[in-house]
């Protein structure tokens, strides 16, 4: 069970796009496989088109909200919101790695989705970043409200670290896996899957991703270096 923390870290506009992160954290090594329909059982599927999975098609997942008190949501209501999709772009700069999402409607989309390096020897200049193959996380989080899928702009290669939905909150470092999604490819996740962005090698930087995810965009999220003072350090090269 994660520590309970006198003051948790708040995922605010600011703490996003610029999280104050301690120095001489632990490193959770995540292991990186290929990304089939068999490896991601119970977390999604890999996709060909990023139309494969849509409101239109009846098979992208969107949860009801919850009812109150005793009595129930009336049949075909709750979860009519349908989806929000747009552009989820992507970069490096330096040792850190940005990420923007385009198809929710809030200025609460600029994240810092994880660094090339320790924040102690993290650095902003191209010239002088880590020769990692690899990412460092910090946070991940779930969206209980629906489903998420992106899919590039161009085929390149990418990498996402999951957490099975059934952990819920008590997640640990431990339950996360990473894949790598071959050139070509897109993902979808199952509501409450933990997640955060999708990952890419510097030679592929910058790119664009399209997204499409529930409306409501409820997000959940949790603080690997603030909960577990860790870093999950997720390979960005092939797959084992």
């Amino acid at each position: 069970m994660p520590e309970t923390l006198s003051q948790p870290f708040v995922f605010s506009e600011e703490n996003f796009r610029a999280p104050a992160l301690p120095t001489g954290l632990k490193v959770h090594d995540v292991p990186l496989v290929e990304a089939t329909d068999e490896s991601l059982l119970g977390f999604g599927k890999v996709l060909s088109s990023a139309d494969e999975i849509s409101c239109e098609n009846r098979n992208f997942e969107i949860v009801k909200w919850p009812v109150q008190g005793r009595r129930q949501l009336d049949p075909g209501t709750g979860d009519e919101a349908g989806t929000t999709e747009g552009d989820f772009l992507v970069h490096w700069t330096g040792d850190f790695f940005h990420g923007k999402n385009l198809a929710v409607h809030t200025t609460n989309n600029v994240y810092l989705d994880g660094l090339g390096a320790p924040p102690e020897r993290a650095s902003k200049d191209d010239a002088t970043a880590s020769t990692e193959n690899c990412i460092y996380l910090w946070m991940s989080d779930y969206h209980p409200d629906g489903g998420q899928l992106f899919f590039p702009r161009e085929p390149i290669p990418f990498v996402v670290c999951l957490g099975p939905a059934a952990v819920g909150d008590d997640v640990k470092p431990s339950d996360m896996r990473a894949f790598r999604v071959p050139a070509g490819k897109g993902v979808y996740f199952h509501p409450g899957t933990w997640h955060n962005g999708v990952y890419i090698e510097r030679e592929h930087s910058p790119a664009t991703f399209l997204t499409r995810q529930g409306r409501v965009h409820a997000r959940v999220s949790a603080s690997w270096a603030s909960e577990f003072q860790t870093l999950l350090r997720v390979p960005l090269g092939s797959a084992s």
